[in-house]
């Protein structure tokens, strides 16, 4: 039995036939009734597959009529991430399991504390893996300023931190900055990731804002490359 949940299925399934040309650049899929009844599940499931397909710039949702290939992705079996898209919403939080290494309250160093844009404040220093389906996916290391993020415990680690952000907080994200750069992997990566001496890994630093402005985070975060992709689209005006 497939671990997936069944949206993270069809999406997959669809996502493989648009990479092998079953359905080609341009070609109208099949409506959601057909695609429900094909995949024996409801309308919404088969939405949020498709979801997945639109942000990865897949597919185009054309009003009034219909959902059409637009190009083939190159993440293959890795799991494609866009600059704050949660993993969890991707892959499903039943299939990632985390372990936290450090939950702390402190005073930042001079050099987060300028990344997060606070004077003499208390963050969160977390530094947690992240494995999917028991295999080793990631390394985070994140900051964030009690004065936005209140009420954060470790039991939000296990999960999604920015759904706890959006939906227990309330707090609505804008804009992420995002630098993406190989390296090896140090010590740290190959003591708490279980993987070889000079791994090849992908490292994004990120940091993010909320709707007013408000830098909620500045992190780095650590992929073994070989499940690593980063998915992004640009929407010409």
């Amino acid at each position: 039995m497939s671990q997936l949940p069944k949206y993270m299925e069809i999406y997959t399934d669809i996502r493989d036939k648009i990479n092998n040309n079953e359905y080609e650049i341009n070609e109208k899929l099949p409506d959601g009734d057909t695609l429900a009844d094909y995949y024996k599940c409801s309308k919404l499931t088969v939405k949020k597959a498709l979801d997945i397909l639109v942000k990865e710039g897949m597919v185009v949702r054309r009003r009034g009529s219909g959902t059409y290939v637009k190009g083939v992705s190159t993440n293959g079996e890795a799991i494609a991430l866009g600059p704050s898209e949660g993993l969890s919403n991707i892959v499903g939080k039943e299939n990632i399991s985390s372990k936290i290494i450090l939950f702390s309250i402190e005073k930042p160093s001079l050099e987060i504390a300028k990344k997060l844009e606070i004077d003499d404040e208390y963050i969160y220093r977390i530094i947690r893996t992240r494995h999917i389906n028991n295999k080793p996916y990631s390394l985070e290391h994140t900051y964030m300023p009690l004065s936005i993020i209140t009420g954060l415990e470790p039991k939000h680690l296990e999960g999604s931190i920015y759904n706890y952000i959006r939906e227990e907080l309330k707090l609505k994200t804008h804009s992420t900055h995002v630098w993406i750069r190989g390296d090896k992997a140090n010590s740290e990566d190959t003591s708490l990731l279980k993987i070889p001496d000079n791994s090849f890994m992908m490292e994004i630093e990120k940091l993010a804002q909320l709707e007013d402005g408000r830098i909620f985070e500045y992190s780095i975060t650590r992929h073994l490359h070989e499940s690593f992709v980063f998915e992004t689209v640009f929407v010409h005006n």
